[in-house]
Parts: structure tokens; C-alpha cells; sequence
């Protein structure tokens, strides 16, 4: 169950302005967490890829 914080003292009345986002849905925050790992494993894999061409072209 998600609580938000609402604006009540807007002038406004009925139309309450959230002062916090909702949480995201779960879904969103997998494949957000999976685009992260993919990112690290790119971040991770690509200096070491450099590293054996440079190693292959000065051998």
C-alpha cells in the first residue's frame, strides 16, 4: 500500500498537489536494476577488452 503526502493547505480545494512521488511499481524498478547490472558488466568488460588488444598488438 503506498502512502503519499498531499498539499492541504493548497488554495485550490479539492485539487491536491503530492509532495512526494509515488513508489514505483516493482516491474520498473527490476528492469531499472537490470539495466544497471548491464551497464557495470559493459563498464567492467570493456577495459579489460582494451587491455587484450593492446597486449595483442604490442606482443
Amino acid at each position: 500500500m503506498a502512502v503519499r503526502n498531499f498539499d492541504v493547505t493548497s488554495p485550490r480545494g479539492a485539487a491536491f498537489v503530492p509532495l512526494a512521488p509515488a513508489p514505483r511499481p516493482r516491474r520498473e524498478r527490476r528492469r531499472a536494476r537490470q539495466r544497471w547490472m548491464v551497464l557495470g558488466a559493459v563498464a567492467l568488460v570493456i577495459p579489460f577488452g582494451a587491455a587484450l588488444v593492446v597486449l595483442g598488438v604490442a606482443h
